[in-house]
């Protein structure tokens, strides 16, 4: 049976490679920590850069969830959110705008956590993972669907940003 055509798509591969490589990234313990932090913002930034392309496949106007046991469950979440904190110790915090197109110069930043902007892209991104690598294509469409509608228009794309700004200031200032 020949594979479906959503896993030779050339912006399909690329996502699913940085999304892995991003992935790994958080899940392995961090020998030099400026290292890592460089990897994780190239790394990120790629899968940024990537998804948009996946909205050039057929995507359905709504979906089905991906199954359940793909999904992180919230202790497997806690896990990698404590990991993430003790990494990141004291530059898992910055100052952001919820909403910078309509701030006010008067107005102050929230605090944003890099912690949190990382757990919830991988959580985002880890069951679409899951469930690629099972070779099932019955979930492909769905899995899409959730990293580019949900995910990268809705969440996941929005914690990206957020998070590739405070890199960039943790690895050149």
């Amino acid at each position: 049976m020949p594979d479906h055509p959503i896993r030779s798509y050339p912006a399909a591969k690329a996502f699913v490679s940085t999304s892995q490589r991003f992935c790994m990234l958080l899940e392995h313990p961090v020998r030099d920590r400026d290292l890592w932090l460089a990897d994780l913002l190239t790394t990120l930034a790629a899968v940024y850069a990537a998804a948009p392309h996946l909205r050039d496949l057929p995507l359905p106007d709504a979906s089905e969830d991906i199954p359940q046991d793909f999904r992180l469950t919230n202790d497997e979440w806690t896990t990698l959110y404590t990991h993430l904190k003790h990494t990141l110790s004291t530059a898992a915090f910055y100052n952001a705008h919820f909403s910078p197109t309509t701030a006010s110069p008067t107005d102050e930043p929230s605090q944003g956590d890099l912690t949190d902007d990382l757990a919830d892209i991988y959580r985002d991104l880890k069951p679409g993972l899951v469930a690629w690598n099972t070779g099932d294509d019955r979930y492909l469409q769905d899995v899409l669907y959730q990293w580019v509608h949900y995910g990268y228009v809705h969440h996941w794309g929005r914690h990206a940003v957020n998070a590739m700004r405070a890199l960039h200031e943790l690895v050149f200032n």
